[in-house]
């Protein structure tokens, strides 16, 4: 009877002391894909141990401080419309221990604000994680925010650094995400002056690196897109742009493995980019001719289809036009349409499904003037990964369509 009695207890407290993720709050508002996006941080060690990283949906890699930075190590983070926080993570897996003992972050205090980054912070909750795991903290008010501060107050004992692996926090949208904003302009980022331009859905540009040149799509603050560079260098990469559209943040990958951080500012003076010039003249080729022709391949986003279906939904019409253009411009090559999916799912199903969805974009371009012989069509569910499965924002790079000549 005391054995029970002692198993219903520890029953009642672990009851007590969790705090799952229930269906009301089962998404993570922290995630880079969902428009989750990093404003500042005070200290990051390098861009492989950054503050974005701690936004991307693993414990692979996470954030780490520079050596002997006093506290408080402070993060801003801008989520894409305001929550009601429930509930709110920090996860230490993985972070080094055996190397560094004592490098997990330990205090801290969360606040939210609903005015900017910078002004109107209100505590919500002060706590400690815990070392070398992943802790949940439930809010006892749950205050709306569109802008979360966190500050890293102590470690567990390392002298030098500290690492967070990853953060998350889950609640109630209290407003519907902002209306979508054109993302076009001119930014100054890590990898040169960048101009885009948006029509509709679709993205293009060109950037002061290595002659680079983009294309992808954006819903007004999420941006996906292939680069493309000289040698020839290709790669997929996701950036956030802020509510005040004067940042963008995000990550670049290559050979399917994160690679950076890609980050700037909206240029205000006036400035533009080197590429403007040869980019509106037409003098250089669009980007998924160039990606044809120097790579052999191009990859699409925008192509969007019904869920579970080879279904190609009205929206994708901007972005097949542009896969029209390119392939009419090259009547005397052959090309193979590739259907790619994320890694959720069995294989076989998602090779399946792949293959029927590039055979209906094979179908459309044969609908509207493209040659039969010209084209075929192939599935490959998830076996070619561009980015990086385990991460939200790889899985939606993952999701794609590409164009490759046929050998």
């Amino acid at each position: 009877m005391r054995q029970l009695s002692f198993l219903f207890l520890i029953l009642i407290v672990s009851l007590f002391m969790a705090t799952p993720v229930t269906a009301a709050e089962k998404n993570d508002r922290l995630d880079i894909a969902s428009g989750a996006v990093l404003i500042s941080a005070t200290t990051e060690y390098n861009q492989k141990w950054a503050g974005m990283m701690l936004l991307d949906g693993t414990t692979e890699m996470g954030w780490c401080s520079t050596r002997k930075l006093p506290y408080p190590n402070t993060f801003i983070i801008e989520l894409p419309n305001s929550v009601a926080i429930k509930s709110f993570y920090i996860d230490n897996t993985n972070a080094q221990e055996s190397g560094y003992p004592g490098i997990s972050a330990r205090r801290f205090k969360l606040y939210v604000s609903n005015q900017s980054a910078n002004d109107g912070f209100e505590l919500v909750y002060e706590g400690e994680a815990s070392m070398g795991e992943r802790k949940g903290f439930t809010m006892e008010r749950m205050v709306p925010g569109q802008w979360l501060k966190l500050e890293v107050l102590s470690n567990w004992g390392n002298p030098d650094y500290t690492e967070i692996m990853e953060l998350e926090a889950y609640g109630e949208p209290v407003n519907a995400v902002t209306a979508s904003k054109p993302v076009g302009g001119v930014y100054e980022t890590n990898y040169g002056i960048m101009w885009l331009r948006q029509k509709g859905v679709e993205v293009e540009g060109c950037y002061d690196w290595d002659d680079g040149r983009l294309a992808g799509t954006t819903d007004g603050r999420v941006i996906r897109f292939q680069w493309v560079e000289s040698g020839p260098q290709t790669g997929t990469a996701i950036m956030v742009l802020t509510s005040d559209r004067s940042f963008l943040n995000g990550l670049w990958y290559e050979n399917s493995r994160y690679q950076g951080l890609w980050h700037g500012k909206r240029v205000t003076d006036g400035r533009q980019p080197k590429c403007l010039q040869a980019f509106v003249s037409g003098m250089k080729k669009d980007a998924i001719g160039r990606s044809l022709d120097e790579v052999g391949r191009a990859i699409i986003y925008g192509i969007y289809f019904d869920y579970d279906t080879a279904t190609i939904k009205p929206d994708s019409e901007e972005t097949l036009n542009r896969v029209l253009r390119a392939i009419k411009a090259r009547p005397e090559v052959k090309l193979i349409v590739e259907g790619h999916t994320d890694s959720r799912g069995s294989d076989t199903y998602n090779r399946a499904l792949s293959e029927k969805r590039a055979q209906a974009v094979v179908n459309w371009l044969v609908a509207h003037g493209i040659a039969e012989k010209q084209l075929s069509a192939k599935g490959f569910g998830e076996s070619v990964p561009v980015a990086d499965n385990a991460k939200p924002d790889g899985r939606a790079l993952n999701r794609r369509v590409e164009i490759a000549l046929e050998e």
